[in-house]
């Protein structure tokens, strides 16, 4: 069954990576990166079905993949600069090599007829040992419009957080109109939907996307649990929510059905009541056969009112399990990031909040990302460690200026011998039990 997938990511500096590496592992290229001269050697690598780059008319020289991607990274001045965008596409299992391809391209078309780019396609095989329906498109674009002589300005319309959203939504519904019109026009009856179940209408929870660490690990525990003769049991958390997730959602699908068979028995019924003609029995017995049809009616809101219950204590729960984690998690992450900072040189904790709590809205987002409450916990808590810290610099120069203040005491030289006086013993620094 075809499933939808498109993310959007970037490939930035800030993280380490850069626009040729980036193109060369996901095309299987050698690539040399001129701006560093490190050379990133893939033509070895397996699982590449196929790549090809489409660029606006007139943009010949954006064709070559090493002088498209060094220009990425040449034009780029600052540190931090984005490099490239990536798209990743789950292709459907359904349509064969050439469709698959034919599909890929003409999303990458559309996005470089819309933003004036130029895309860098590369089409992937399921990996060994994964699902084998896992055909899917890495879909590398420039930041900047592509030109005849070289790049142009920036396409800031995905990089602003008004339009940045509504843009990627647009190009989510675009992919599943592409999708479904290349399914239909091969006469295949799967279809796909960019919407999520809850905006479908459809009263199902969507399971949690694994990524490469928890597949990878999954892999290798299945495999052991095979190789031992055990039958396999999720290990990863991710790998054992969407077990529960499916679970749920099979004890939904069985009451749906059981329900709908009762209200098919019972049209059923009635119908076949009616064909015999047997007006004159309902007629003699019509005080039975009404408490009767009372009582199925009423059997069947009952169903369906336990079916309704029933589905609001699972989301209800799972709502509730997934607050109480993000509270846990942002409660250990507050503690971390405390002892992180009072264990910093005075001089070092300023840079350190900065790195940590960047006033800069794109790299604010990226630390929101990961923050299990998202940015109102980020802001949270970068207002509590700060808040922190100010009574710990307050304790610091309270007890530095006791130290300074106390008595030198020495050794007397009176009639009673040496001083008895005891000397002072001080903290090194103040301490909150942390």
């Amino acid at each position: 069954m075809a499933i939808f997938h498109l993310s959007v990511k970037t490939v930035s500096r800030s993280t380490g990576r850069s626009a040729v590496a980036a193109a060369a592992y996901r095309a299987g290229d050698t690539l040399t990166n001129e701006r560093d001269g490190r050379q990133h050697d893939y033509a070895n690598r397996t699982g590449v079905d196929g790549s090809f780059i489409i660029a606006p008319a007139g943009c010949e020289w954006a064709h070559n993949r090493s002088v498209l991607w060094n220009a990425a990274e040449q034009t780029e001045k600052r540190s931090n600069s984005v490099t490239a965008r990536e798209y990743v596409l789950a292709l459907p299992a359904e349509l064969d090599a050439k469709d698959r391809a034919d599909l890929a391209r003409s999303f990458a078309s559309a996005v470089v007829k819309r933003y004036g780019v130029a895309a860098d396609v590369a089409l992937h095989a399921p990996s060994a040992g994964g699902d084998d329906r896992n055909y899917h498109a890495h879909i590398l674009t420039t930041t900047r419009e592509v030109e005849p002589d070289g790049l142009g300005k920036k396409t800031r319309i995905l990089d602003a957080a008004k339009t940045g959203g509504p843009e990627i939504e647009s190009l989510r519904e675009l992919w599943a109109m592409q999708c479904n019109e290349a399914l239909e026009r091969h006469q295949k009856p799967a279809r796909i939907d960019h919407r999520s179940y809850e905006r479908q209408g459809v009263d199902m929870m969507p399971s949690l996307h694994m990524g490469p660490t928890s597949t990878t690990i999954e892999r290798r525990h299945q495999a052991e649990q095979e190789r031992q003769g055990e039958p396999y049991t999720p290990r990863t958390f991710k790998a054992q929510e969407n077990a529960r997730r499916r679970r749920l959602n099979d004890q939904v699908r069985d009451m749906v059905r059981d329900l709908a068979v009762t209200v098919r028995e019972v049209a059923a019924h009635a119908i076949e009541v009616r064909k015999k003609g047997v007006h004159r029995l309902l007629n003699a017995l019509r005080v039975k056969g009404k408490q009767e049809a009372e009582e199925r009616a009423r059997r069947a809101e009952e169903a369906r009112k336990l079916e309704e219950a029933h589905r609001e204590v699972l989301r209800q729960q799972a709502i509730r399990e997934a607050r109480e984690r993000a509270v846990h998690e942002s409660k250990a992450r507050l503690e971390e990031m405390t002892r992180n900072v009072q264990r910093l040189a005075p001089d070092a904790r300023e840079s350190f909040l900065a790195r940590e709590y960047p006033s800069d809205p794109f790299s604010r987002a990226l630390k929101a990302h990961s923050h299990p409450m998202g940015s109102t916990g980020l802001s949270a808590e970068e207002k509590a460690v700060r808040e922190r810290l100010q009574v710990y610099q307050e304790q610091e120069k309270r007890q530095k200026a006791e130290v300074q203040r106390a008595p030198v005491r020495g050794r007397g030289r009176g009639r009673g011998g040496p001083s008895r006086s005891r000397s002072l013993d001080y903290d090194s620094g103040p301490d909150f039990g942390m």
